[in-house]
């Protein structure tokens, strides 16, 4: 484990105003609501940030304005997945001269890049920018997986910091946990296999829920991670268990973060497009299904 990261980190959400701009400010009060209620690091600009839905220019704008006034109070990673591996330098340079702790790099997605050039594409990002690099395996959004030859290969480079494990498959989890090197921290990336991933021996967690549970997803880690209760973090997955299946199967888990957010007294602000806000049913299930008066 690399000491540096572990616990819980918050992937937040990105306000937009409904104008589509970056809604700075209440970016800003809910980032302090997070840290207020013991998330350990925020992740900014993730999928579930609409990395995907911004240019590079925006990009690197919102980087400046939000990473340094998180830096300093939690860690700070910022997503920086990009298809040209040029195009990803670009941005974890500016990330890292903005003060983050790290950047998260899924691997080439669309051309089903080979082990090969997975194996390539990471070592190429983390030589050319020197910075700590958040390995992200996600077959689901790269359409390709990480064997775990190209795992081994890809963390004998010393900038590879954190796995991120979201292919959803817990005996792929345990290989990584049982390869990855001391300096290498291995985090649980699918928010319904928290519970079996810090079990497994995962010491952290880059988790959806926390946007509106943080203090539940707080307390998983440190029963489980810290207090080393299994029996306490089931009682607290068991109760958060069902927000947790619906987003990782609801086919608008954005959207229903911003929505709760709103339940919650907050504000996740407009969604941008491809996306559409929920419609009135839609926030019924999101509703009924999620509780948000028993997630905190």
């Amino acid at each position: 484990m690399n000491e540096k990261f572990k616990g819980i980190y918050a992937v937040a959400v990105t306000p937009f105003k409904e104008n589509g701009e970056f809604d700075l400010e209440q970016s800003k009060k809910n980032l302090d609501w997070l840290i207020e209620n013991g998330v350990h690091g925020v992740c900014i600009l993730g999928a579930t940030g609409e990395y995907q839905s911004i240019s590079d220019e925006e990009h690197m704008n919102y980087v400046r304005e939000i990473v340094p006034y998180i830096n300093g109070r939690v860690s700070v990673i910022v997503g920086a997945s990009r298809e040209r591996p040029e195009d990803v330098v670009k941005l974890v340079q500016n990330i890292k001269s903005c003060g983050a702790d790290a950047a998260m790099v899924l691997s080439p997605f669309y051309c089903h890049p080979a082990q090969d050039e997975i194996v390539k594409f990471y070592h190429y990002v983390m030589d050319e920018t020197d910075f700590p690099i958040v390995v992200y395996n996600n077959p689901g959004s790269a359409g390709v997986e990480l064997e775990q030859d190209t795992y081994n290969e890809i963390l004998k480079h010393p900038r590879a910091a954190i796995v991120k494990e979201s292919s959803g498959d817990m005996h792929k989890l345990t290989q990584v946990l049982n390869d990855a090197p001391d300096t290498t921290s291995v985090f649980c990336g699918c928010d319904n296999l928290a519970f079996e991933s810090f079990a497994a021996g995962a010491c952290g967690w880059i988790c959806m829920l926390a946007n509106v549970a943080p203090r539940d997803c707080v307390d998983l880690y440190e029963a489980v991670c810290e207090e080393k209760d299994l029996e306490k973090g089931r009682e607290i997955y068991k109760r958060i268990l069902p927000s947790l299946d619906v987003l990782e199967s609801f086919p608008k888990p954005v959207q229903a973060l911003k929505h709760l957010l709103g339940c919650k007294g907050l504000n996740g602000g407009y969604v941008r497009k491809p996306r559409y806000e929920l419609t009135k049913e839609e926030k019924a299930f999101v509703e009924r299904a999620m509780a948000p008066e028993k997630i905190q």
